[in-house]
């Protein structure tokens, strides 16, 4: 829905109606009491200093630079609002989509066995978790743990593990439910549009791009590399990675010069070297520590440290934070693979099951 249709929709009282027109700086006409009107005038007349008229303009002339700020970071809003309704009524749509195609094969199975749903449903093989499957899982998540032992996590890390089995299990029988009696969902994916500015590993024209806005400081970010880098190995041809800085400062202190750092290394040519380093290190972000890393893969240190202290460096990152926040992303990792967000540490197989995905769409549009 376009912003003026949102406005003018009847499901939203007048006061959200006239804050939506705010926030994209529309003149919202005032009563005579609010402001009087000059006869022939469009500025509105807000005070009188004996004859002399004081008006809206002459008001936003006195601080012009506040006003636009204000005006800005409302349309922001705006937009950031659309954006979290745009995929809202997605997820509700693909929701009640996927649960009407999957009664419908439900059904026309049981139809076709001469039975029930229920017992449709019974044929569901859901595997065990095994203990060496939740150390595993407890190895690999070890991060979050803190000081809690396997030991002490293993009741619920077996039942996380036992729900994702069921939910795995029957989304498996469903799919092959609904290609068995030829029902197939022609819901394209939700996609974000994104722009793929930073440095890439992967080809140029690679048929899909990930796009990732990470934190150096964020050990979540460092976790999701090693999937991340497993996809690359596996479609060495097919899938590029793009790097967007997004550091959270309010809770990593030394995010900001991390990603001043990965931008002074990218301006060197050595971006992923100092990217690698960084990650394999996270005790070792502080600005002195940062130059010892940059000497040792490469880096020229004086322009290194020439570039930290230059404020186009610090520009350069708040352009990828002010993306982020175009797109209300407020969390790191977040991937958009070919523009379909993911956020969190996103296991390998769930990356390649949305990679492979990609891959089989554009091949069958060039089909």
């Amino acid at each position: 829905m376009a912003p003026d249709a949102l406005i003018r929709s009847r499901r939203f009282p007048h006061s959200l109606a006239a804050a939506c027109a705010l926030l994209l700086g529309m003149q919202i006409p005032v009563t005579a009491s609010a402001a009087a009107k000059a006869p022939g005038a469009d500025d509105p007349v807000l005070a009188m200093i004996g004859g002399e008229r004081i008006t809206e303009a002459d008001i936003i002339a006195q601080d012009r630079e506040a006003f636009d700020n204000l005006q800005e970071d409302g349309a922001l809003r705006l937009r950031q609002l659309q954006a979290r309704q745009a995929e809202a009524r997605y997820t509700l749509l693909q929701t009640r989509l996927d649960k009407l195609l999957d009664r419908k094969a439900l059904e026309l199975e049981a139809t076709a066995r001469g039975t029930s749903t229920e017992a449709v449903l019974a044929d569901i093989k859901v595997s065990v978790v095994t203990e060496d499957e939740a150390r595993a899982f407890f190895e690999a998540h070890k991060a979050r743990a803190g000081s809690r032992t396997f030991e002490q996590l293993q009741p619920e890390i077996t039942q996380f593990l036992a729900n994702e089995h069921n939910t795995q299990a029957t989304r498996s029988f469903l799919d092959a439910l609904r290609a068995r009696h030829g029902i197939s969902s022609l819901l394209e994916p939700y996609r974000v549009a994104v722009a793929a500015d930073g440095p890439g590993r992967g080809k140029e024209h690679a048929l899909v791009t990930i796009v990732e806005f990470g934190d150096f400081q964020c050990p979540y970010c460092r976790q999701e590399e090693v999937a991340l880098q497993t996809i690359l190995d596996r479609h060495p041809e097919d899938v590029r990675l793009v790097f967007r800085e997004l550091p959270l400062t309010a809770i990593h202190p030394n995010a900001l010069v991390a990603a001043q750092a990965a931008v002074c290394a990218d301006r060197q040519g050595m971006f992923w070297q100092m990217h690698d380093a960084m990650y394999q290190n996270q005790n070792a972000l502080a600005q002195s520590a940062l130059i010892e890393t940059a000497k040792r893969v490469g880096i020229d240190p004086e322009r290194f440290s020439t570039c930290l202290a230059d404020s186009g460096t610090a520009k350069a990152v708040e352009k990828d934070a002010k993306a982020a926040d175009e797109l209300n992303i407020n969390e790191t990792p977040y991937l958009l693979i070919n523009g379909r967000p993911m956020h969190g540490s996103i296991p390998v197989d769930q990356l390649e099951a949305v990679v492979s995905d990609e891959l089989h769409r554009i091949a069958s549009k060039r089909s």
